[in-house]
């Protein structure tokens, strides 16, 4: 079978990436013109019945390209479906019966503490301008005499708890009145979670094999601690935002945040930002291991000051305009070059083992 074709198949199964078998056409190519210098008058037949069009292979290329990318999105489309969708259903899979609670309370007093947990269902947290605390809890007992319920131990802390071992699924849907309440605790064990329009002081949620996303909120700190499932935070406002992921990948999007720590055990980071707005100077540390980090920030009203460190991996910096202090394959020291009063400064520290830093 003539070289190319394989090339193609072995693209089309996913053997090679795109990029390598553009490589490894372009070697061929290459190597061609010696070839039919030699061999032209024995190969005319064969070299005619297997000529490939390069425009042909350019298009092909590009089209498995849209592929993956296509599948990135839809990848990324199940997880927010899957996080955010509402719950509806009263009956689990193994058509065990299922209840539901309602719990309503008028708010007066501000700055009250809000805790919430979930077991094997969702949690979906939602802001709005009023001043009533909306809470449906759906469940499934183990027990006939599980206790479910929303306790105030005192006027401004607002707990709903209940017994682990007492339930096999509790999920949460709620209606949080935005201005009323100062911090936020989220619980959830194989729970996935959605917590959207919220503006509290002190955010924290500490889950496991649980997929989440934070979004539209604004505050002063917020503290994701997760094992075992993926992170989705965009359009958020905060002065400190630490995350700490294991075992899955993070996505942020427009993000305004004034010290930001991201720490990734086994999962890719990607991080987009449009603009900068709320602060003079941003900390960003960003860190993973076994798996890329790629940054793409577009504003263009930021002063760069950055290090970035791999090993076994690149370092891909597509930016302009930056003086490098240092640069090898596996580290840089860079800051912009010129300077401007009025510019945002951000200082961004990368981190990653094995796998590639790319930033534009």
């Amino acid at each position: 079978m003539n070289e190319k074709i394989k090339i193609l198949n072995m693209l089309e199964n996913g053997d090679i990436t795109a990029d390598e078998a553009s490589k490894l056409l372009s070697a061929i190519e290459q190597s061609e013109p010696q070839m039919q210098n030699n061999n032209n008058s024995n190969n005319y037949n064969n070299t005619s019945r297997h000529n490939i069009d390069f425009s042909k292979i350019a298009n092909k290329i590009g089209k498995v390209t849209e592929k993956v990318a296509k599948k990135t999105v839809e990848i990324y489309g199940e997880v927010e479906k899957e996080v955010k969708g509402f719950i509806k259903s009263r009956q689990s899979a193994s058509n065990k019966m299922s209840y539901s609670k309602e719990f309503n309370f008028s708010l007066i007093e501000y700055e009250n503490d809000l805790e919430i947990k979930g077991l094997n269902g969702e949690i979906v947290l939602k802001g709005y301008n009023g001043d009533k605390l909306t809470i449906r809890a759906v469940y499934i007992p183990k027990i006939q005499d599980a206790k479910i319920d929303f306790y105030t131990p005192s006027s401004k802390n607002y707990m709903f708890l209940f017994n682990d071992e007492e339930f096999e699924k509790v999920s949460i849907e709620a209606l949080i009145p935005k201005k009323y309440f100062k911090k936020l605790s989220i619980g959830a064990k194989n729970c996935n979670f959605s917590v959207d329009n919220i503006d509290f002081e002190d955010i924290e949620a500490k889950t496991s094999d649980s997929n989440g996303i934070l979004e539209n909120c604004n505050g002063k700190k917020a503290n994701i601690d997760n094992i075992n499932g993926k992170l989705i935070i965009r359009n958020i406002n905060f002065e400190i935002l630490k995350v700490c992921n294991i075992n899955d990948y993070i996505k942020l999007n427009n993000i305004d945040v004034e010290k930001l720590d991201v720490d990734i055990l086994n999962g890719e980071i990607n991080l987009s930002n449009e603009v900068l707005n709320n602060y003079e100077s941003y900390d960003w540390k960003i860190e993973t291991q076994n798996h890329n980090i790629n940054i793409e920030i577009n504003a263009s009203n930021i002063e760069y000051d950055l290090k970035a460190r791999t090993s076994l991996g690149q370092i891909n910096i597509l930016k302009n305009n930056l003086k490098y202090l240092e640069r090898s394959e596996g580290f840089v020291i860079a800051k912009s070059e010129d300077t401007i009063s009025y510019f945002k400064k951000l200082n961004l520290d990368l981190k990653t083992s094995n796998s590639t830093i790319t930033i534009k």
